[in-house]
């Protein structure tokens, strides 16, 4: 559609500038043949008018509702400007010039006018959006009372007294034409102010120029017909004929009018608007030389300039006036929007303040919290040269307080335990909620003495009574204390040191407090020390995973890989799962770190599918406490769903330490396998329960245990088992995998005996996720 519009305005373009150039020429041939040039010049007049209104009656049927009818009213305009066009020149070959001739062609030319002036009309109507009245007809009265006068000193004037004879009538009639031009002048000046706060389009860009051309050469025309120096085929047709053309030429640029009725928001344009200020002063400029060229008295033209630049005056005093109106609303608007904004600054000062308190602080006591505290202790530690302590408190009774007495009783305790530390605290003290029960206390002292009385102050305060609700409370607390920098350095091992002196003051049956000290702390302490680590190492990313390659006999290629959990201990170095793995099953960190490994599998499998490489089978080790804890399920699908894992290629490894008969085992297992994933039992061989329910449980892998592989090329009794459990699984359409291997001779043997996965140092050490995706994918 675009291409085409295109096409046709180049066509109209190069059809105007040809017939235009044609017909010069032939007027220019001519110009000594009064007949030839007359009937030449009246058919270019014909063509040139006739053509226009066909283009302004095709842009009528094609326009959008909104625009129908200004092209509609232009094309009648063009249409009588056509019929006088063809009755002037009929007259003229077949009747000859009078008076009453020249006043039936002129007929036509004053209905043309006004369905010009309805097509105007419509266009401020549809086109002005909020333009005021006064800014679309001030301006352009300045401009025709100057135009009036111009036009009634050197064409109608004249016509007026020639026809004095004839009657009042007739001499109406007579200065209808040049009074009809006036009338389209003043209304395409109200066009002109309307729309100067658009930009201006190509379609009115060529009404504008169009309808400028043809005024001018309508008012030479009024003029020569007034000295009586006018003839058929007098250039002065030419500049008609050319002026009707590019009025016509605008139906060409019709969908550019319609997007502009379109435009919700009207941009200003600054050249058009401007012009607008400069035409009536130019007006007034344009009196003032005729009457200083002229000289001689007070005329009409004088008249005008003095109305002309009375009504100049007027309008820059208006101007004045609703510039002054525009200031004091702009300024108790810009005074209502500073206020306005000093408010919503105040709110959001306010606003961040408290963000930036509840950042820092606890909720619940208004005490700084555990980000805040590893903040100030960071300072304290690159500040407090002679050292501090730091004191881990935790309450004693207080789940007895919220099972008893419900958790706002329990919230209340908390409270009034914050209030009463930090009013029996020494001087420079510093409190922190760590979260439940626990709080945290920076004491600028690292004296024994000092720190001893500060604690026992601090406990006698807390062993007093509480009043819950009507009800008197008594509650104590155990303190751990850590000194920097005799404990430690840095702020993490100090609060855990801290931590585990509270533990064993909480175990103990004599203080209420004590010091951290390793070489007086029993093996449980240690414990419950490397359990801390744990779980703050997880909270902190020192978790690692290793991945050791599954290698398939068969297709000699690796398939899988089993996912090992290695612990990158910021001061014991990486640490084997020997390490921590018994005392976080013991301990039942075993759970959330189990989550937290499946969590991260399932995001490594779908890591290594968006890079492109081909998905590889993933086996995870499943503790008793993780299979059996009622969230396992859930927590299992919830991670495989967030991280689109294909469930075929996650293996669950468990041991024969699982409750096979346990009926919601068995549901465990039985789901696990309705969800498409794989179960293996793994270290095959080393319990007692695995023969007797093999047959009934639902899994698809054996794997024999390191030990037995590890000494079966040595140790009869190991090879002949080996070889027992490859025939028993082989009956049972189960999958063996053998750990351990890590001599030629023992991947024979297996891949011999039917075998089909292996892994173990022949093939490769665990390793990070980075080197084995280089290595093996």
């Amino acid at each position: 559609m675009e291409k085409t519009n295109k096409r046709n305005i180049k066509a109209y373009t190069t059809f105007v500038f040809i017939f235009l150039l044609f017909s010069a020429v032939y007027l220019f041939l001519f110009r000594q043949e009064p007949r030839e040039l007359a009937l030449g010049s009246g058919l270019f007049a014909i063509i040139g008018s006739g053509l226009p209104a066909f283009w302004a009656f095709r842009a009528y049927q094609a326009a959008e509702r909104q625009m129908r009818r200004f092209w509609l009213f232009l094309c009648f305009t063009l249409l009588g400007c056509l019929i006088g066009t063809v009755s002037s020149y009929f007259y003229n070959f077949h009747i000859g010039m009078n008076d009453i001739l020249i006043a039936a062609s002129d007929i036509f030319w004053n209905v043309s006018i006004i369905f010009c002036l309805f097509a105007f009309l419509y266009l401020i109507k549809q086109k002005a959006g909020e333009v005021t009245i006064y800014e679309v007809v001030y301006d352009a009265v300045i401009i025709i009372v100057a135009a009036a006068c111009l036009s009634w000193e050197f064409l109608m004037k004249q016509t007026w007294v020639q026809l004095t004879q004839d009657g009042f009538i007739i001499q109406l009639f007579a200065i209808s034409h040049p009074a009809g031009d006036l009338i389209v002048l003043f209304f395409l000046i109200c066009v002109f102010n309307a729309l100067s706060y658009q930009r201006l389009s190509k379609a009115l860009a060529c009404i504008y120029v169009g309808f400028l051309l043809f005024l001018i050469s309508d008012t030479i025309f009024l003029y020569l017909g007034s000295q009586n120096i006018y003839y058929f085929g007098h250039p002065i047709d030419w500049l008609g004929t050319a002026s009707l053309l590019v009025i016509g030429g605008a139906a060409y640029f019709a969908d550019d009018l319609d997007a502009l009725s379109r435009q919700e928001s009207r941009t200003a344009s600054t050249p058009l608007f401007s012009a607008r200020l400069w035409f009536s002063n130019v007006s007034v400029l344009v009196l003032l030389a005729l009457i200083v060229a002229r000289g001689g008295g007070f005329d009409l033209i004088a008249l005008g300039c003095i109305v002309s630049t009375l009504l100049i005056i007027f309008r820059q005093m208006h101007t004045m006036f609703q510039n002054r109106k525009l200031m004091l609303e702009l300024e108790g608007k810009v005074l209502e929007r500073t206020e306005e904004l000093f408010q919503k600054n105040k709110e959001l000062e306010a606003s961040i303040e408290r963000t930036e308190f509840l950042a820092a602080h606890d909720p619940l006591t208004g005490l700084p919290n555990r980000r805040e505290f590893d903040r100030i202790a960071s300072e304290w530690v690159a500040t407090e040269k002679r050292g501090f302590s730091l004191l881990f408190l935790d309450m004693d009774r207080f789940k007895w307080v919220n099972d008893t007495m419900n958790h706002g009783a329990g919230d209340l305790l908390l409270r009034q335990v914050a209030e009463r530390m930090q009013e029996n605290l020494v001087s420079g003290a510093k409190v922190f909620r760590q979260g439940g029960d626990e709080f945290l206390i920076l004491l600028p002292v690292t004296e024994i003495p000092e720190i001893e009385k500060a604690v026992c102050d601090l406990i006698q305060a807390i062993e007093q009574a509480f009043y819950l609700h009507g009800n008197e409370v008594f509650v104590s607390a155990s303190i751990g204390i850590s000194l920097y920098p005799q404990h430690a350095e840095d702020v993490e091992p100090l609060t855990i040191k801290a931590d585990t002196a509270m533990y064993a003051a909480k175990k103990s049956h004599g203080k209420r407090w004590l010091f951290y000290d390793e070489s007086a702390l029993p093996a449980e302490q240690s414990k419950l020390e490397l359990e801390k680590e744990m779980r703050y190492g997880l909270e902190r990313g020192e978790f690692r995973l290793h991945f050791q390659p599954l290698y398939h006999l068969d297709t000699d290629t690796v398939s899988g890989a089993e996912v090992l959990m290695r612990w990158e201990h910021p001061e014991r170095g990486l640490l084997f799962p020997n390490t921590f793995i018994p005392l976080a099953e013991e301990s039942r960190f075993i759970i959330p770190l189990g989550r937290w490994m499946i969590r991260q599998v399932c995001r490594q499998w779908r890591c290594w599918k968006r890079q492109g490489y081909e998905s590889i089978s993933l086996a995870v080790n499943i503790s008793v406490n993780q299979f059996l804890h009622p969230d396992f399920l859930t927590e299992l699908e919830d991670a495989l769903r967030e991280y689109e894992m294909d469930p075929a290629f996650l293996e669950l490894e468990i041991t024969e330490n699982i409750p096979f008969s346990d009926s919601y085992a068995i549901a465990v297992l039985e789901h696990i396998k309705h969800l498409g994933i794989r179960i293996s039992i793994d270290d095959f061989g080393t319990g007692y329960s695995s023969l007797q329910y093999i047959q009934r449980l639902p899994v698809h892998t054996l794997k024999i245990d390191r030990t037995f592989v590890c000494d079966m090329m040595h140790d009869r009794n190991n090879k002949v088992l080996v070889e027992t459990i490859l025939l028993m699984a082989k009956q049972l359409n189960l999958v063996v995998i053998a750990e351990g291997v890590e001599e030629q001779d023992q991947l024979q043997f297996l891949k011999e005996n039917g075998c089909t996965l292996v892994q173990g140092y022949l093939i490769g050490k665990p390793m990070e996720a980075v080197v084995f995706r280089s290595k093996w994918l």
